[in-house]
């Protein structure tokens, strides 16, 4: 059956602040200027699904903003990407999740955060259910932050969105509010394409090597594992293969959101058809332009930066 949606993610939104450069001698001085300062939207399954938009996709988010400046700037990246809104509800008495990243000289960032009380309001409430059954992939971005849905609420998506002949995928955050790792472990046969971080990953797991990582995921009921390792690439994982995809290397000018796009690039490639691995490198294509402007969603303008550099690496 035609599905009207690729991709429809639901999860976490947040206004960004960047803030380059910075290192850890500014607190040994009165004053730093800053080479440059901008904001951008986030989270995860916001900046997914704008990823996956621009490479051609046809995308919904399901989130929750407030009402306030940031909120309506969130909206408005939205709606210039092409992303259907139409499940992004405003609660009257929230504050908006905001992050600061601070951007070391090498790209690598460190982020001081709000996490606001929208994310946390994101309930089955708060949206139509009935999304989740036009979308040929299902995503959740991301466990541990969104209280309101993780437990019952995300089992009752997933399993809507499997009856609906969906692909589910999910990725996770760490663990702010405490709620423990079983949260996602007990989960982990519903999702199709678990996609933790490394230091994600070793939480879960209690694990040091990807490898023994994978495998004690995949234990646990998930059926593909997808270890993101940083410039490493990511490590991919199921009863059939165990292999690292490896990243595409560029001059980077801002990591933050690098995780969030490789995920939208990795969708991206499962909706057009593509095989695991080769979408995997779809992904990490995504997440390898996406470093090459500030902020999480800046330098990704459409598929053709992202066929020009997995040609280029062949050439």
């Amino acid at each position: 059956m035609e599905k009207e949606f690729d991709i429809v993610a639901i999860g976490t939104m947040a206004y960004d602040m960047i803030l380059r450069t910075v290192d850890e001698t500014a607190f040994t001085r009165d004053t730093t200027v800053l080479e440059s300062v901008g904001i951008s939207s986030g989270g995860g399954a916001m900046t997914s699904v704008i990823a996956a938009q621009r490479v051609g996709c046809k995308t919904a988010l399901v989130g929750r903003v407030c009402k306030d400046a940031f909120s309506s700037y969130l909206l408005q990246v939205l709606d210039e990407a092409g992303v259907d809104r139409s499940q992004v509800s405003q609660g009257e008495n929230d504050e908006m999740s905001l992050t600061y990243a601070l951007v070391r000289p090498d790209g690598n960032r460190h982020f001081l955060g709000r996490p606001g009380t929208n994310n946390r309001n994101l309930t089955m409430d708060t949206f139509d259910l009935d999304i989740v059954r036009r979308a040929k992939i299902v995503s959740y971005g991301s466990y541990f932050v969104l209280p309101g849905l993780d437990g019952e609420g995300i089992r009752r998506i997933f399993t809507e969105a499997k009856q609906a002949g969906a692909i589910t995928v999910a990725d996770v955050a760490n663990d702010s509010f405490h709620l423990g790792r079983e949260t996602v472990l007990q989960d982990l046969p519903l999702i199709d394409y678990f996609i933790p971080s490394y230091v994600e990953a070793e939480y879960l797991t209690g694990e040091q090597d990807v490898e023994k990582m994978a495998r004690y995921l995949l234990s646990r009921g998930a059926k593909n594992v997808l270890i993101k390792i940083g410039e490493e690439g990511c490590y991919v994982a199921n009863e059939h293969l165990a292999q690292t995809v490896p990243a595409f290397h560029v001059k980077a000018c801002d990591t933050t959101g690098a995780g969030d796009n490789f995920v939208g690039g990795f969708m991206a490639g499962l909706a057009d058809g593509m095989e695991l691995l080769d979408a995997v490198r779809f992904g990490n294509a995504v997440a390898a332009v996406s470093v090459t402007g500030m902020g999480a969603v800046s330098a990704l303008r459409d598929r053709k930066q992202v066929m020009e550099l997995i040609e280029s690496s062949r050439s």
